[in-house]
């Protein structure tokens, strides 16, 4: 696992992402109750996985119990890094893992790492009331791809005697969706409050959001506080960001953060095309078994959709069709001096053997 990390670690940005992967065992001591990514109504292991950014190979795995939230499990994960020796690290990270502790931690191994920031921050909010009046500027307009055009501004930031780089995004379409996306949830929450049938996940939209009074003659009175949510509408709506400790373009940054879409497929291959949406085993020895397996066939069915993009045919195909479409071959062994002979191979099998630089002796 070493050797492995440090050979993807050298040269690329390392994605690190957690999957839920769901089973009926009972006498696994990793299977509990917790938040299930495919909404299942099971308990659960999790898995923590980092994912090379260029080559879209997985680079390490860890297992962890069920009932573990991301933010909680970043602080564990970069100590058991350190076990595997002096390997420089990049990390790509989406907001989930934001805290205070985990910033500290990688800043204290002096790993590089890009980190999605929620614009609810108190922080964050000063920052962006530093710019709110010239982030608008066609100066900070930047045209993303075709559908999409940004305004984008780098702010320096002190932490404590450190100092990082926060990228601040503003979007007027996004800021529409955003209030819209609010709306919904504040409704939410006030009939959340009224019920009193209240979820932690929703109590910073509570403190914030509404004015909650009970009194002995009215019983609970829930109402909007108005001044919070329009100063959100006008001065927040619209942005998110990005921090990082490394020194680029606004534009740069936002292009490393949105290819960690390439966990997802993986977490989509691991899932589906090798079995593992349910753990069908029922021991934590077992289990560890089934994972290391997985996590080698998941390397070696990434490196094939890599192969595979770049052949002119191949990229129509996908792993399955490649690895069907090459069951009919077989190597027939003969004894004595005949040595071996390879069964007839058609054009796209030919195609395939190619583009995966395999040789045949014969």
């Amino acid at each position: 696992m070493s050797l492995w990390l440090k050979r993807l670690s050298e040269t690329e940005m390392l994605c690190y992402d957690i999957t839920s992967i769901s089973s009926h065992a009972e006498a696994n001591e990793y299977v509990r109750w917790g938040k299930n990514r495919d909404n299942e109504a099971l308990p659960q292991i999790n898995l923590a996985m980092l994912f090379g950014q260029e080559r879209g190979l997985p680079a390490y795995y860890r297992r962890m119990p069920g009932n573990m939230s991301d933010v909680s499990t970043l602080e564990t994960t970069i100590k058991s890094l350190d076990y595997l020796g002096k390997v420089k690290l990049q990390f790509v990270l989406d907001r989930g893992f934001y805290s205070e502790k985990n910033v500290n931690a990688l800043l204290d191994k002096r790993y590089r790492f890009i980190l999605m920031v929620r614009s609810d921050r108190v922080w964050i909010r000063k920052i962006i009331d530093q710019h709110i009046e010239n982030i608008t500027s066609p100066e900070h307009y930047r045209q993303t791809n075709e559908d999409e055009a940004l305004f984008m501004v780098s702010h320096l930031h002190h932490w404590g005697n450190r100092r990082f780089y926060v990228h601040l995004y503003y979007n007027a379409s996004r800021a529409a969706e955003d209030y819209d996306e609010l709306t919904r949830k504040l409704v939410i929450c006030k009939e959340e409050l009224e019920t009193e049938n209240l979820n932690t996940e929703n109590k910073n939209l509570y403190k914030r959001f509404f004015i909650v009074k009970r009194t002995p003659k009215r019983g609970l009175s829930v109402t909007y506080n108005e001044d919070e949510i329009q100063k959100y509408r006008k001065r927040y709506a619209g942005f998110f960001c990005i921090m990082t400790n490394v020194k680029m373009e606004s534009e740069e940054v936002l292009e490393i953060y949105r290819r960690k879409d390439i966990v997802e497929n993986c977490f989509d291959d691991l899932k589906n095309e090798l079995d593992m949406k349910r753990l069908r085993i029922h021991s934590s020895e077992a289990m560890d078994s089934r994972l290391f397996i997985h996590f080698l066939a998941l390397i070696l069915m990434s490196e094939m959709r890599v192969v595979s993009k770049k052949g002119k045919v191949l990229k129509y195909m996908s792993i399955r069709d490649i690895m069907e479409t090459m069951e009919s071959i077989v190597r027939i062994t003969y004894s004595g001096r005949y040595g071996n002979v390879i069964t007839e191979m058609g054009p796209l099998q030919r195609d395939i053997i190619d583009a995966f630089g395999v040789e045949l002796n014969t």
